[in-house]
């Protein structure tokens, strides 16, 4: 009888956390199908989908969280010290996209979403037509593709230290991809009234992200 009563309780057990694993896995796909709907086609060539906003963000004129580059989380302060103390930056890849150990749309949002690489901006930049406007009351560049779908991407300037800057001036979007081999130095699409750009510079710069997917 206590054999059978011990068979028991292990069965119910095992049972109650299968559960929780499914339910979990539900969880996790809820999210990312909810995502896909922020999947713009913009009729690139490569048939590359950008998300319509900034990770972080709820909406398309929301700035969104700032990153360094590789970070998984906003650091505490947005310079040298703070970047080598909370990220692995001499083990980061000269390319993370899609890496859940430095890519931060990997791991937040996963499924197919990622940081696009800088040859991925620069596709987008020598494909889509580029127009400073306003939306929303928030400055920013709109870029529309062969297709004429577009995306919004607002002016959110950068942090360094505690401090933002350049807000409603410049937009800077962080890529994958490493400047020249240098560590801790990243490479970043650009955005202002002159248009859309690349930039290189120092990793532990707060800048937003664009997430994309195939």
């Amino acid at each position: 009888m206590n054999r059978l009563i011990f068979s028991t309780t292990i069965l119910t057990v095992l049972s109650l956390a299968a559960c929780s694993k499914d339910d979990d896995n539900v969880k996790d796909n809820s999210i990312k199908v909810e995502y896909d709907s922020h999947a713009v086609d913009l009729g690139l060539p490569s048939g590359l989908k950008w998300s319509d906003q900034n990770l972080g963000a709820n909406t398309p004129q929301e700035y969104g969280e700032y990153y360094a580059w590789g970070s998984l989380e906003p650091l505490s302060s947005f310079d040298s010290e703070s970047y080598y103390a909370e990220v692995d930056v001499k083990n980061i890849p000269a390319n993370f996209s899609g890496n859940v150990d430095f890519d931060p749309v990997a791991r937040n949002i996963g499924g197919e979403w990622r940081t696009p690489n800088y040859a991925e901006i620069r596709e987008l930049q020598n494909n889509t037509t580029a127009e400073w406007t306003t939306q929303e009351g928030v400055k920013g560049l709109k870029l529309t593709g062969p297709n004429g779908n577009s995306i919004f991407i607002p002016a959110g300037g950068q942090k360094t230290g505690d401090i933002t800057t350049k807000e409603g001036f410049q937009g800077t979007l962080w890529s994958s991809s490493q400047d020249s081999g240098y560590e801790g130095f990243g490479l970043a699409g650009i955005v202002n009234a002159a248009g859309f750009g690349g930039t290189g510079g120092y990793g532990y710069i707060g800048y937003n992200i664009r997430p994309v997917r195939k």
